[in-house]
């Protein structure tokens, strides 16, 4: 069939949906800093808009200074599938495999 456009095939987005903007993503850095427990985090995340957790859970994730249960408590908090939906399937796979708990097998 010449003369016709080569076919265009359809593919779904694969990559982040969503950028927090920096000036509420460095404040909320900061204050995840001072959480020492999943308590504390917990209170921080119902004082923050829940479309920059993700953002804030893959920013904190590369910080040193970000107490490793805080990241832990925000990665479950937001759950697999926001995760991918707002971060893309790769880093949300990458957060998921480094701060998701260990699965306990009953009964070795």
């Amino acid at each position: 069939m010449q003369g016709l456009p080569d076919r265009i095939h359809y593919s779904p987005r694969q990559g982040a949906s969503y950028e927090a903007p920096l000036d509420v993503l460095i404040p909320a850095l900061m204050r995840l800093r001072n959480c020492q427990d999943s308590l504390s985090t917990l209170v921080l995340i119902d004082s923050l808009p829940d479309t920059i957790l993700p953002a804030l859970a893959w920013a904190a994730s590369s910080k040193t200074y970000i107490p490793r249960v805080a990241v832990k408590t925000l990665v479950k908090y937001c759950g697999s599938m926001f995760l991918e939906r707002c971060l893309g399937k790769t880093r949300a796979r990458e957060l998921l495999g480094r701060y998701a708990e260990a699965k306990v097998l009953s009964g070795l």
